[in-house]
């Protein structure tokens, strides 16, 4: 029987269906014991599989999401929680970045595809007093990105469709 305070119950699930078993937290942790988001070159998991016993890599190539679960059993009936599924979409996203050489400024972008597409986004600053009305941000000079919450349209970006 292996230690539960030593490993993680995953569900690892690809094109190929799901498999379930445990992976050892030490692979995920970092030096502080938290889990590791910084681990952008992980090319496989390793995990003791639920069905055989048998410890193997399992290559992440072809993965949709590795699941960290309380149990193995899930619910089948368990539909996702959709508080505004009836409202329309929210036009614009307050966002929080980090520049690489550490300034931060929040501001609000248009909640579409290209902030995450494009090499870079238009952001309105949420300091509407301050000289800047936009903002480019080229995503290569980003250290960090946090969506803060949703707000309507400013008039800055909403100058921005007129002259599309």
């Amino acid at each position: 029987m292996l230690d539960p305070e030593s490993y993680y119950r995953v569900v690892v699930q690809g094109s190929d269906g799901a498999i379930k078993g445990y992976a050892e937290k030490a692979q995920w942790a970092t030096s502080n014991g938290s889990l590791s988001t910084e681990d952008q070159k992980r090319e496989s998991i390793r995990l003791t599989r639920l069905d055989s016993g048998a410890t193997e890599d399992v290559p992440l190539e072809h993965v949709k999401a590795v699941f960290f679960v309380h149990d193995f059993t899930g619910e089948v009936e368990r539909r996702d929680l959709r508080f505004h599924d009836h409202l329309p979409a929210t036009q614009c996203l307050w966002v929080r970045v980090r520049f690489d050489d550490g300034e931060t400024i929040e501001g609000l972008i248009n909640n579409t595809h290209e902030f995450v597409m494009g090499s870079g986004f238009l952001m309105a600053p949420a300091d509407t007093l301050g000289n800047n009305w936009l903002i480019y941000v080229p995503k290569s000079k980003l250290m960090g990105f946090e969506v803060l919450g949703l707000r309507p349209k400013t008039k800055s970006l909403s100058l921005l469709d007129e002259h599309a």
